[in-house]
């Protein structure tokens, strides 16, 4: 069966002269013709079969039957010429519309090739069309249109057009024909609802309700009348036939049809055909058939195999001796299917059961020639998978032929082997264990579920995502990465677009790019109109372009919709591997046949699209995708972006740096404050690490970091405009602008200040924002402060700066400018107070801020943050240096009410505040502040000599402390007294740490953290400890544990045997005192005698009573 053109061959009287008249062909022929009686109705057709199937060739018979042409038909055909002869018109459809196509078959050319033919102008001339062919003298008219789903692609393409009702026009025209008969027959490889499938449903409808007006008939050929087409074709001279073969290929074609494989509606006639189809066997036939139909095209392929010359196929078979080959069977058919139609074969479903076939084929040992041709036979059943050819032993035995014990002994070699398996309802053999999901009836079932999925441009524009475009030449010049995002929407939903237009925040795309999808031109036109209206109305960095109608698409869509829902509906699959694999590769397939067929749409950096129309609220032009677009895209964002950082430094410049990257930046901001009036800030540039190429590519191309003129080292400045490089000076201006928006007092946090930088015109990277951010510190440090959680941070290092990096939502800024009266006050201030400003030109507010701030924080111990020990005044001043947020108010109002005067305001008028009298008044409170730490340890010293009874004081009174406790400690074992003794008995440590440890030791935390009760504290413990002490040291006097010389025990007991004692200890008294006194009391002894003892006695009683503990 040669490929024929319906037009071209109609002009060869011979082309149907060979034409095998089929039981179909001929039901179909004896339909159509009753057409021709008058008045019939049935006279529009509709001929539906697969590619191959013969519906060309029987249009040229049909044509000339109608013609009464008996000439030109074979001789079982002429009995359909008709004697009241039709005029035949044909014609083959084409992507174009239907009415252009009728009036080329009626030898009409339209009027214009670009405009549309009527349906009035095309019912027109077939009416004067049927009426020239009456006045021929034919009995009226055929129209024949071959491969019309051509053009039912372009009108589903193109639903706004009014072809679908042309066709149901001329099916209501042929119906109603009557006594001017008019037949029309159009042929389709598919049903009309599959060319609408794309459709809405009211569309879909309405393509229904026309194919209703069409008598369908169904062109499909069944095998056993493809079998007598075999054996016309082959023409076998059977008589020549060896006697064996004869009577082997008859018996085994009855066997073939017991077995079914001919269908259940084979005749008697088939058994005749068992030796005119030699060499094919019997059992090959119905095989090869399904074989064609399946990976070919039907029975235009099938016969192409017949007389071809291919390899492994039936002529290159029938070319050796016919003794040693034999019949072409089925073993001999999978070699072919396996050399010519394996491509086809792997890109279908069938691959799943493919990959299996090969992989057994190739890893079985076989042991002989009837295994090998067993397994070849039961691959290729397996392939076909079909429930009327199942590979039972019977059939394998009747397929493989040859010694029938042979072939079982192989089947059963190769099941004990575990080869081969036996399973299924007619225990058919397979190459796996396993049941194997049939995807051919699966995708089936999944196409039809799908077929109501909803919206199909929608559902592509969710399919696909699109490839960012990146302007390379863009990012060549700037060093800023820059992307566009691509976007596929729905034609329906531009006017939701342009109500909810994608805004540049800096936190996503840099462009937006906006394809509009439409289903149809119609919806095109209308899209492009829209945008040429209110393009205007885009917003900056929104580009939008209108596309085609992706009909293509639209189709390919629809494969991948239903292997995702194979996949997802399938639980078979849970249970053969290979199936779930093949599903995989389908989906794979699906989405990539998509994408291709979307005509590069999802990929605009490839110049492989037609160009678009594109809009942007600037312009409207026409681009070729590729490099133009790209050239397009970097213009809008120069435009967009004009005043961001030219930085080509690609370790910093992008949106997620490296962490060596941020590392390096930590660096950079921690030199700058600790380092900057060094070159290089202090790096080694030998070493070449990461943030010195950071360093020099930012900082010092900059022209922020440079050598002063005067001689004072290196320092940071803005850089002149000639000299901003970086063009770095718009971002550092922006910052200023949003921090004195709002006024001096207003703190702005840091994230609105990075959010700022990353909005147009600005467009900075993240890892690029925070270095901004230490330049702009470093070069307006008097004018800025810097806060973390609320708190102001006096100097910003390498922790500080790597914490705004990670938490920068904690941190905020300020500018703290002056100016009127606070600024002459200030200057007053700073001079009188001796702080010297960091930058020699010109002073600011932080200048003074920063030292009180630090000595608050650092300079002076916890102790002074925390007493009330101190000056009402300086408790106040303390209070604000701890507690103020905001630096002018600080200076000007908070510290100024701290020391009980007016605050300063920003204009003259009232009570100025005289700077002197502020100075001297912080001062005085600040030293209070300072020294209360020191009075703290003086007042513990004091504390130690009372409870001693030392009235020299410190430091003597430790010598004699120290001395008195070294005595105890030998002789005490209770672990707090001991604890107590041995510090006091410590002389290693200086005396201010000597004084920290006793107040550790009996408050039990260090002086430096003391509230004022860990002191009250202290002087109870102390008490409680020295009174002890000073029992424990009454006690040893006298025994053989001598203390010194300086102390002695004394007692006095009555006669009732009442005793009072104490012991006396003069080591530390004044010696001058203890000598006067001596005196004195010697010379009242001497003048008074035993009067003047026994009074001293009853003195000393009275005294050493009152000591004594009294029990009640």
């Amino acid at each position: 069966m040669r490929s024929v053109h319906l037009e071209r061959d109609i002009q060869d009287p011979s082309s149907s002269l060979g034409y095998i008249l089929t039981p179909v062909a001929e039901q179909a022929l004896e339909r159509i013709t009753k057409g021709f009686k008058r008045k019939s109705t049935q006279r529009a057709w509709r001929l539906t079969g697969d590619y191959g199937s013969g519906k060309t060739d029987f249009g040229l018979v049909l044509a000339r039957a109608a013609k009464g042409a008996r000439r030109e038909l074979p001789k079982d055909l002429r009995r359909f010429a008709s004697r009241n002869a039709f005029l035949p018109v044909i014609a083959t459809g084409d992507s174009e519309a239907l009415g252009s196509t009728v009036l080329r078959a009626l030898d009409q050319a339209p009027e214009s090739r670009h405009k549309r033919p009527s349906t009035d102008d095309v019912l027109k001339a077939v009416r004067d069309t049927v009426v020239k062919a009456k006045r021929k003298r034919f009995g009226g008219l055929l129209l024949i249109l071959d491969e019309l789903g051509k053009n039912l692609e372009h009108i589903s393409r193109n639903p706004d057009s009014d072809d679908i009702f042309l066709l149901q026009r001329l099916a209501e025209e042929a119906a109603r024909s009557g006594d001017k008969p008019f037949v029309i027959v159009v042929m389709l490889h598919q049903g009309v609802a599959a060319y609408a499938a794309n459709l809405d449903t009211a569309s879909r409808r309405e393509w229904d309700k026309v194919a209703g007006r069409f008598e369908e008939i169904v062109y499909a050929q069944p095998v056993e009348q493809t079998a007598a087409l075999v054996a016309a074709t082959l023409n076998v001279d059977t008589d020549r036939l060896p006697n064996t073969i004869r009577r082997e290929s008859e018996t085994c074609m009855v066997a073939a049809l017991k077995a079914g494989l001919y269908g259940s509606s084979a005749g008697s006639s088939v058994k005749e055909l068992g030796s005119q189809i030699f060499p094919l066997h019997p059992t090959v036939l119905p095989v090869l058939v399904r074989v064609m139909r399946r990976f070919g095209q039907n029975e235009r392929s099938l016969f192409s195999f017949i007389s071809s010359a291919e390899p492994m196929g039936l002529q290159y078979h029938a070319s050796r001796a016919l003794v040693t080959m034999g019949h072409y069977r089925i073993h001999h058919l999978f070699d072919y299917v396996r050399s010519t139609l394996l491509p086809v074969v792997t890109t279908s479903s069938a691959n799943t059961h493919w990959g299996i076939i090969d992989t057994v084929l190739a890893s079985a040992k076989v042991h002989s020639h009837e295994e090998e041709a067993i397994l070849k036979t039961v691959g290729l059943l397996n392939l076909l998978d079909a429930p009327d050819l199942p590979a039972t032993e019977k059939n394998i035995r009747l397929a493989v032929g040859g010694e029938h014990k042979l072939v079982d002994k192989a089947i059963v070699s190769l099941r004990d082997r575990g080869i081969i398996y036996e399973r299924g309802s007619v225990n058919g053999l397979f190459l796996w264990p396993h049941t194997s999901v049939n995807l051919d009836e699966v995708f089936e079932d999944a196409l039809e579920a799908t077929a109501e999925c909803g919206d199909r441009i929608e559902l592509v524009c969710n399919h696909i995502e699109s490839e960012r475009l990146v302007p390379r030449a863009y990012y060549v010049q700037t060093g800023t990465l820059r992307f566009a995002e691509v976007q596929l929407i729905p034609a329906n939903l531009l006017d939701k677009m342009l109500t909810n237009q994608p805004v540049l925040d800096g936190k996503g795309a840099d462009l937006n790019i906006r394809i509009v999808l439409p289903l149809d031109k119609a919806q095109k036109r209308n899209a492009e109109r829209v945008l040429r209206k209110r393009g205007c109305e885009l917003n900056d960095g929104l580009i939008v372009a209108v596309a085609g109608p992706p009909s293509h698409a639209v189709v390919a869509l629809r494969d991948l919709v239903a292997w995702k829902w194979v996949k997802s509906n399938t639980p078979k699959l849970s249970g053969d591997h290979y199936a779930r694999e093949e599903v995989a590769r389908q989906i794979s397939r699906a989405a990539k046949n998509l994408r291709t067929s979307l005509g590069g749409l999802d990929n605009l950096a490839v110049p492989n699209a037609v160009p678009l129309l594109w809009f942007s609220n600037a312009i409207s032009k026409r681009l070729h995708p590729g490099r133009q677009l790209l050239s397009f895209l970097g213009e809008e964002c120069s435009r967009i972006y004009r005043k961001a950082p030219k930085v080509l430094n690609e370790l910093i410049n992008r949106r997620q740096p490296s962490a060596a990257a941020v590392a390096a930046r930590t660096k950079i901001a921690e030199a700058m404050a600790t380092s900057p009036h060094l070159e290089n800030l202090g790096m080694d540039d030998s070493k070449r690490p990461a943030e010195l190429a950071l360093y020099l590519s930012v900082v010092r191309n900059g022209g922020f970091h440079i050598l002063d003129e005067d001689g004072g080292g290196w320092v940071f400045r803005l850089p002149s405009r000639a000299r901003d490089r970086c063009r770095l000076l718009p971002s550092i201006n922006a910052i200023t602008r949003l921090l004195t928006a709002g006024g001096d007092d207003v703190m702005v946090p840091v994230t609105e200040v990075f959010s700022e930088l990353a909005k147009p015109p600005y467009g900075v990277r993240e890892g690029l924002r925070p270095v901004i951010l230490a330049l702009y510190l470093a070069t307006h440090h008097q004018r800025v402060a810097l806060y973390e959680d609320g708190s102001y941070l006096p100097s910003v290092g390498g922790d500080e700066f790597h914490r705004l990096m990670k938490e920068p939502q904690a941190f905020q800024l300020q500018h703290c400018a002056l100016e009127g009266v606070r600024e002459d006050v200030f200057l007053k201030l700073l001079a009188i107070l001796k702080y010297r400003p960091r930058d020699p030109n010109g002073a600011d507010l932080l200048d003074l801020v920063r030292p009180l701030v630090v000595f608050i924080a650092q300079n002076v111990p916890e102790y002074a943050r925390r007493t009330n020990n101190l000056p009402a005044q300086a408790v106040a001043v303390r209070r604000v240096l701890l507690e103020s947020r905001e630096p002018i108010r600080m200076v000007f109002t908070q510290l100024p009410q701290a020391c009980c005067l007016n605050p300063v305001g920003k204009k003259k008028g009232g009570d100025v505040l005289d700077p002197k009298e502020l100075a001297v008044r912080l001062k005085k409170s600040m030293h209070a502040i300072q020294t209360a730490y020191p009075e703290l340890l003086k007042r513990i010293g004091n504390s130690l000599c009372a409870a001693f009874g030392i009235t020299q004081g410190m430091p003597h009174g430790r010598k004699v402390i120290s001395t008195r406790a070294a005595q105890l400690v030998p002789a005490v074992t209770e672990p707090t007294l001991k604890s107590f003794a041995l510090r006091l008995a410590d002389t290693k440590l200086d005396h201010t740490a000597w004084l920290e440890s006793m107040g550790n030791l009996l408050a039990r935390k260090s002086p430096e953290r003391w509230r004022d009760l860990d002191e009250t504290e202290f002087l109870h413990q102390l008490e409680i400890s020295a009174g002890r002490f000073k029992r424990t040291e009454f006690t040893l006097v006298g025994t053989t544990k001598r203390l010194n010389g300086h102390a002695c025990r004394i007692a006095l007991t009555r006669s009732d045997g009442t005793e009072v004692g104490d012991l006396v200890d003069w080591n530390g008294l004044d010696e001058s005192l203890l000598e006067e006194a001596r005196g004195e009391i010697e010379s009242v002894l001497d003048q008074l005698g035993p009067h003047g003892l026994a009074a001293a006695m009853e003195a000393l009683w009275c005294r050493l009573d009152k000591k004594q503990p009294h029990k009640e």
